[in-house]
């Protein structure tokens, strides 16, 4: 019997953690719209969390939804500030 590995394991087909972290900093530098400059991103598995300072209130909801965009991601846990 043969069998088709791809199809084994869905964590195969998953980047891996220090992958995920820079797909998702990446995907939040050519943004655009937000200076990712203070935002630390942690894996986990495909949930990531966003630590650190943005310039605006907008910005924190901006950075969780390029998140979520992010292949690989599940979930994201927003832990960003706005500087007061």
């Amino acid at each position: 019997m043969s069998v088709d590995r791809k199809h084994l394991s869905v964590a195969s087909r998953c980047p891996d953690q220090g992958d995920l972290e820079s797909a998702v900093y990446s995907a939040l530098a050519h943004a655009g719209d937000l200076d990712p400059s203070y935002i630390f991103v942690t894996a986990r598995g495909g949930d990531i969390t966003l630590a650190g300072w943005v310039r605006l209130k907008a910005e924190v909801s901006r950075a969780e939804e390029i998140t979520l965009r992010t292949d690989g991601v599940r979930k994201v846990h927003n832990e960003l500030s706005p500087e007061l």
